[in-house]
């Protein structure tokens, strides 16, 4: 009776469904390798397992036809021809609608990876498989992917997948959710990851980066940081995605113990043309160059390392900025020199260097100016390198200040000493003086340390000579008579010949006067014996 139903169920499903015919159909059980299907009319068929992955029992499919029966008796559906249909259209809505699929990896290639998509194979390039460049991917790994790219105009679709755009979002989702957590003032932990010029690039729980300033490292200005180094640092500032942290606002502000007067110790740590970049107890300040003194910025008498006193003109806590000053601390070198040498003092002076109308004058902190208008009286002289000379010693008197310098003078000196000198001699007078120089036209000599005096060759001998050094030599000791005094010009004339002549004079006046004298003195002799006679006469009354 049972092989008559089934007899009856054959024919009234050849009769009912034809070869190839769709027929749909209901999944009543799945057992070992295939899946038992009604469809209908009081009759089963069955399907290979792996024709409905994806299917459970309950689930409708659309099957086809085949006429051919199994050993059991069983008509035999497939799903071969329709799965792939089915499976494309499925890819398709997929790829139009941007579905995220899943998958397995089936076979890892040199550039990419196959992934199985039910049963369908794609193609995952190596590029779209990861963020990380290094991430490997390995066989029957599951994954999660967009198709990027199908085609499905020939026999088998072409598929490309992309894992990377899945990651990118899940990123994405993290660092939007993140970034909603991130408060300004907030502390966190992160890694360095690149460093530039202008500060460090640091990521924050592998998701988000934030940006470092290099002025925000420290307030220590050496401090360096290193890649792959973990910091602690306060979020600064937050703009949409824009992280600004600071690792400087977690440090005591160094700054803050200072105040604008304040007289420190600094330590020099580097020297430019701009001025001194010093240290002041942890703290980085600068000098201008235009306050390291109060004249000039000569930069080459401070040293790398140098401790020196300066005193805080401006500050800046926030920044971190100090500006200081030496000569706020220092007297002004003029000041303290004129305070010690006031104007018409004579001081005595080396001079340094000679030019034609100006020597520079060693007054050692600072220094003095001559004018050529303040070493001489008249005009003669063009070139204060005839008077003067390099590292020898003179008198100057202080006769005022130009800027930084001493003003002297030279004449001013003389002039005194010209005073006292015409004050205490006149013309006739005698002097000793010493020769220091000889021309053609004669001699110039030393009366004292500050009076000079000239012998023209006609008064050097009496009789006549032809150049001074037939006469005299350099620091001769002479002596001469004052025959002229110009005191508008303050030139001594003098003159040996005069002397001489007048020595002369007084050798022969003397001669005559002795001369005169010896024959008064034989008149006298004379006179006293008296006549011949007389004589005679007193000598033979002194025999009597």
């Amino acid at each position: 009776m049972e092989e008559f139903e089934k007899l009856i169920q054959q024919y009234e499903a050849e009769s009912f469904y034809q070869k190839g015919e769709k027929i749909k159909g209901k999944i009543i059980k799945i057992q070992d390798d295939k899946a038992y299907i009604d469809i209908g009319q009081k009759i089963e068929a069955v399907i290979p397992v792996n024709q409905i992955e994806g299917y459970k029992e309950g689930d409708e499919i659309i099957a086809i036809f085949t006429g051919k029966k199994d050993k059991d008796g069983y008509f035999i559906l497939s799903r071969k021809g329709i799965d792939i249909q089915e499976k494309i259209k499925f890819l398709k809505e997929a790829f139009e609608k941007k579905y995220k699929l899943r998958g397995e990896i089936e076979k890892v290639l040199e550039k990419g990876y196959i992934v199985d998509i039910k049963g369908l194979k794609a193609f995952m390039p190596k590029s779209e498989s990861s963020l990380n460049k290094e991430e490997q991917l390995f066989e029957n790994m599951p994954v999660e992917f967009y198709i990027i790219n199908l085609n499905t105009s020939k026999k088998y679709p072409k598929i490309i997948v992309s894992r990377k755009k899945v990651l990118e979002e899940e990123r994405k989702a993290e660092k939007e959710k993140l970034l909603s957590l991130i408060k300004e003032g907030q502390i966190i932990k992160g890694k360095v990851v690149k460093i530039t010029d202008k500060g460090a690039v640091i990521n924050i729980d592998n998701i988000i980066y934030a940006f470092l300033p290099k002025h925000l490292i420290s307030w220590d200005k050496n401090k360096t940081l290193e890649p792959n180094q973990e910091i602690e640092a306060i979020v600064k500032e937050k703009k949409e995605d824009k992280i600004i942290v600071s690792m400087k606002d977690l440090e005591p502000n160094p700054y803050e113990k200072f105040s604008i007067g304040d007289i420190v110790e600094a330590q020099i740590k580097e020297i430019n043309k701009y001025g001194l970049v010093v240290v002041v107890d942890n703290a980085e300040g600068f000098i201008p160059a235009s306050h390291t003194s109060h004249f000039g910025y000569n930069m080459k008498k401070f040293q790398i390392g140098q401790k020196i006193k300066a005193k805080i003109i401006e500050i800046d806590k926030e920044k971190g900025q100090l500006k200081l000053s030496i000569k706020e601390i220092e007297e002004n070198p003029v000041e303290k020199f004129l305070k010690e040498n006031p104007i018409g003092n004579i001081i005595k002076a080396k001079v340094k260097s000679v030019k034609n109308k100006i020597a520079f004058i060693d007054l050692g902190e600072i220094e003095g100016i001559l004018r050529l208008e303040d070493a001489i009286f008249g005009k003669e002289v063009k070139d204060l390198n005839s008077i003067l000379k390099p590292n020898q010693i003179y008198k100057f008197k202080i006769i005022g200040t130009q800027k930084d310098k001493i003003i002297v003078g030279l004449k001013q000196v003389k002039e005194e000493a010209w005073n006292e000198f015409i004050k205490n001699h006149k013309i006739g007078d005698v002097i000793e003086a010493e020769v220091k120089k000889l021309i053609d036209k004669g001699a110039f000599v030393d009366i004292n340390e500050d009076i000079e005096g000239f012998i023209p060759v006609s008064e050097i001998a009496i009789e006549r000579i032809n150049i001074p050094s037939d006469k005299l030599s350099l620091h001769q000791k002479v002596k001469a008579k004052i025959i002229d005094i110009d005191e508008k010009n303050k030139k001594i004339k003098l003159s040996i010949k005069a002397l001489l002549l007048e020595e002369k004079r007084k050798e022969e006046e003397k001669k005559k006067q002795e001369e005169v004298k010896e024959k008064q003195e034989e008149t006298k002799k004379v006179e006293g014996l008296g006549t011949l006679g007389d004589i005679l006469k007193q000598k033979l009354g002194d025999k009597k």
